[in-house]
């Protein structure tokens, strides 16, 4: 049995303010590519199953025309394939409360598409002789009480889960935890994960698809990893392929220590960085960090230059860190399984924050930085 793995799509996330000819937030409608084009090879390949595991929605609330969207192209892809789709919940796209209704049950009227996103659950597929058990993101707080086995009436059994699994670097809003234990075994065919943002083998049989596109608060721990979906045989549990997906480019320039620097050095090492990347900067994501650079000499930088390069990229990240602050260009400030430090969810969360206009982003990152310092201070 052929089964395709999608997850976090992140149907309707924006980023940057850009707006394209026809209306739409670029980054907005980069996702909506990255999903179509998704689908539109997963229909090639004529797939028996295609799970999707979370976060088809960036929001509880999508807008509209996303809505209208996504149902299109779901109906677009059932005309050229047949195969069952599972749908489960992640964490972005289910409501707090289980009362509140869900917009992932839309999808649930398209023919053989099944949507999960309140307990866990079996969803049996007859024609397949499969059953799928959904352990979407609502579910994990009863993780400890669940009994989560295969089905042995079932040929092929496949486990589909959203969230953390132990030993994956956690965020601060991620509260729960998922036992490697309690879900991953040979008994099952196939453990397909969501939540993580990159390709992950963490047993042969399990595996984190990753985004369809760089969505995550932190973009930039993502800048060497491709994007894309799964093709997996069941029956020979083996990855057939990882199949890329065409995204927006993300460049991470290589940082620069101003230390002893003038400012007319600096601009100039900014300047050749930036003129460093292949194919340009135009309508790439880039990000560049000065490190050791003092308050004194930032005010002295061209910053006609540092406008002129964010006007014709999608998005130019310059980070101005003084001398003091610890590097972590590169690397990951906080360890497997751990909560990330507030300092570094701040710079994740200002980096994608859509930062109103006139308002300069070094210095709406800077004031946070200065805060969450003081209020350290004020613990201690």
């Amino acid at each position: 049995m052929k089964l395709i793995h999608i997850a976090d799509p992140h149907l309707g996330y924006r980023a940057y303010n850009r707006i394209t000819p026809g209306g739409l937030n670029a980054r907005e409608a980069d996702v909506f590519t990255a999903f179509r084009g998704a689908l539109d090879k997963a229909a090639e390949l004529e797939p028996d199953l295609v799970l999707i595991a979370g976060d088809l929605f960036h929001t509880v609330r999508p807008s509209n025309l996303i809505v209208n969207y996504s149902y299109r192209q779901f109906a677009a892809f059932r005309k050229k394939c047949s195969a069952p789709i599972v749908i489960i919940g992640g964490n972005h796209d289910t409501p707090r409360s289980a009362d509140t209704g869900c917009i992932l049950d839309l999808l649930d009227n398209l023919p053989d598409v099944y949507v999960v996103h309140g307990e866990y659950q079996q969803v049996k597929l007859d024609s397949l002789d499969t059953s799928v058990f959904c352990l979407c993101h609502r579910a994990l707080p009863q993780l400890s009480s669940l009994k989560i086995e295969p089905d042995p009436e079932s040929k092929y059994n496949i486990l589909m889960a959203h969230g953390t699994v132990q030993g994956i670097a956690r965020h601060a809003y991620d509260l729960y935890e998922i036992n490697r234990s309690q879900v991953i075994n040979d008994e099952w065919d196939y453990i397909a994960f969501g939540h993580y943002h990159v390709f992950e083998q963490l047993a042969p049989n399990a595996f984190y698809a990753g985004s369809l596109e760089y969505t995550s608060n932190n973009i930039w721990m993502e800048t060497k990893h491709d994007k894309g979906f799964i093709e997996y045989n069941a029956e020979e549990r083996r990855v057939v392929a990882f199949h890329k997906v065409k995204t927006r480019e993300v460049v991470d320039l290589r940082p620069i220590d101003a230390q002893g620097a003038s400012a007319d050095q600096i601009n100039r090492m900014i300047q050749q960085r930036v003129e460093s990347i292949p194919g340009g900067h135009v309508n790439k994501i880039v990000r560049l960090v000065v490190e050791n650079i003092p308050r004194s000499v930032q005010a002295d930088l061209d910053f006609g230059m540092i406008r002129g390069i964010r006007s014709e990229a999608l998005h130019f990240e310059l980070q101005l860190r003084p001398p003091g602050k610890e590097s972590a260009v590169g690397q990951s400030s906080y360890r497997p399984g751990a909560p990330k430090p507030l300092e570094d969810e701040w710079q994740e969360f200002a980096e994608a924050y859509n930062i109103p206009g006139g308002v300069d982003r070094d210095r709406f990152l800077a004031l946070g930085r200065e805060y969450i310092m003081k209020q350290a201070q004020i613990g201690e």
